[in-house]
């Protein structure tokens, strides 16, 4: 399941219109509805009916795992960027140089 579908879905039962939930997220209508039949064509079931635009009993169900499964989607995005944000730390050593040569520790990014 496409977590992009996933959040479009969420906006459109949300927003209760595809035109809103384009406005929204700054697609076209038709692109919404295209992501909308990709997510029941991927589940094999309507998700929404057109008029008025409300979540089906499938649909429900699926709203009731989507908030935790993009929140989750969310928290490991957020993790992986924190850590590639975390400096590296290399330490080079040799044998001992006189004083004025000593080597130091160095952070070095990426």
């Amino acid at each position: 399941m496409d977590p992009h579908l996933l959040r479009t879905f969420v906006t459109v039962v949300a927003e209760g219109s595809f035109s809103a939930a384009a406005d929204r997220l700054g697609y076209t209508q038709p692109a919404v509805s295209q992501q909308i039949a990709a997510l029941e064509a991927d589940l094999g079931v309507p998700l929404l009916t057109r008029r008025p635009v409300r979540p089906t009993r499938a649909g429900e169900r699926l709203l009731e795992h989507a908030g935790p499964l993009l929140l989750r989607l969310r928290a490991a995005r957020a993790d992986v960027a924190r850590l590639a944000a975390q400096p590296r730390t290399l330490t080079v050593a040799g044998r001992p140089a006189p004083p004025s040569r000593r080597l130091r520790r160095r952070r070095w990014p990426g």
